[in-house]
């Protein structure tokens, strides 16, 4: 019986012969009859921005403790190994990042039969393709499994409509590829990763296991101020550092706050916030999703659409309150700053591009700047988790980082 693999990845972007990489790849074994047989899927670090997170739906975050290519490039070809053709949709794309990624591991993948559903159909998306044929797309659009299993659909359709398709597959023989015996890791899939980030960040599970429930005796308030301001600082990239955690956790215990003091200290932290996004009378959907992330890097359980839009309410409602200044806000007039990664947010429903970004920081009095050096004050970042050049060479001087919506809300800029 014969087999054929069938692959899909999603790409940081469009050029493999530049600096794009793969982030995530599905393979599937498929026989002739049509029936999956063997499935590999996984998320792969690519080691640098993951691009456009609008059209693969991932972002640096779910792709951050996935394995590297040369940690599932060997399991990867252990599924491939029964194959006699390559398939895929447009699979001249899907190939050259195949063969650079395997190229970098010093590998040369072997010349084989190629499958294009993309040319068979006589062009087309594989969305349009597949609706074309009556087949439903069946998951999370963009993903690469999804992609795959759609791909193996398309191709069986085809099969079916063209007896001379199938019986051109009749001389092929397995695929002759090469033996890799690197270190692996286990593969990650979208759903196991996002799984992941929901658990408590570990200096919470560090706060509840080594800190008193209950204070013995009334805290310093000047320990508490001065906790809120590490707090604000650390959070202001939208992520706790390993050392950050550590920092927060060791100036607690030396500091003489209780678990529950802590607590309390998180749930103003997060009330102020909301407060402060409220301020103009609406919470726009790019500030619900940062009172989101902000929640669970404060170690809150995950709160639901409907409990936010309660909180939000409340405050909102609250007549008494007056206006605050956001958590961790400072003046930057004069400042530099750099920008790294693709623009989330929007300004009066325009995209910030770099030029707008650019033009709209320069009116606040700061200086913005290409690249990233020891003189550089902020850069200010589109994706928390970023592993983009900059963002790299930042962690390396020790410069400050600001997620993209917090840098706008320190300058009074209400984004979307």
């Amino acid at each position: 019986m014969k087999h054929f693999a069938v692959i899909d990845v999603e790409t940081t972007g469009l050029n493999p012969y530049r600096h794009d990489r793969i982030v995530e790849i599905a393979a599937l074994l498929v026989s002739e009859e049509g029936t999956v047989v063997g499935e590999f899927t996984s998320l792969v670090n690519p080691g640098r921005d993951v691009g456009p997170t609008h059209l693969h739906g991932l972002s640096a975050s779910d792709v951050l403790q996935a394995p590297l290519f040369s940690e599932i490039a060997t399991p990867l070809l252990e599924l491939l190994r029964p194959a006699v053709a390559l398939v895929g949709h447009n699979a001249r794309f899907d190939l050259s990042f195949l063969n650079l990624e395997f190229r970098r591991l010093g590998v040369e993948l072997p010349q084989c039969e190629v499958v294009d559903t993309m040319h068979l159909s006589g062009g087309g998306t594989l969305t349009s393709c597949c609706a074309c044929h009556g087949i439903e797309i069946e998951g999370e659009a963009h993903s690469a499994a999804c992609d795959a299993l759609a791909t193996a659909k398309l191709l069986f359709a085809l099969v079916q409509k063209s007896p001379a398709l199938a019986s051109g597959f009749a001389p092929l023989r397995p695929i002759a590829w090469p033996v890799l015996l690197l270190p692996t890791k286990h593969p990650i899939r979208r759903d196991e990763a996002r799984q992941r980030q929901s658990h408590a960040p570990t200096y919470i599970q560090d706060l509840v296991s080594r800190l008193p429930p209950v204070a013995a005796q009334a805290t310093d308030q000047g320990a508490s101020m001065a906790y809120v301001d590490l707090l604000g600082r650390a959070l202001e990239d939208r992520q706790i550092e390993d050392d950050e955690g550590k920092s927060l956790v060791e100036v607690a215990l030396q500091w003489g706050l209780t678990f529950d003091h802590i607590q309390a200290i998180h749930d103003d932290y997060l009330r102020r916030l909301v407060k402060t996004a409220c301020a103009d009378g609406a919470v726009t959907t790019k500030e619900q999703e940062d009172i989101l992330l902000v929640a669970r890097l404060l170690g809150f359980e995950e709160i639901s659409q409907e409990q936010l839009e309660g909180l939000i309410r409340s405050i909102a409602d609250d007549h008494t309150q007056e206006a605050l200044a956001a958590p961790g806000t400072d003046t930057l007039r004069g400042k530099r700053v750099c920008f790294t990664g693709e623009a989330q947010c929007r300004l009066n429903g325009t995209m910030l591009s770099r030029e707008l970004a650019t033009s709209l920081a320069e009116r606040h009095g700061l200086t913005v700047v290409d690249s990233v050096t020891k003189k550089l004050d902020i850069l200010v970042v589109a994706d928390p988790h970023t592993q983009s050049g900059k963002a790299k060479k930042a962690r390396q001087y020790g410069l400050r980082i600001v997620h993209e919506p917090e840098f706008w809300r320190m300058l009074g800029v209400t984004t979307e």
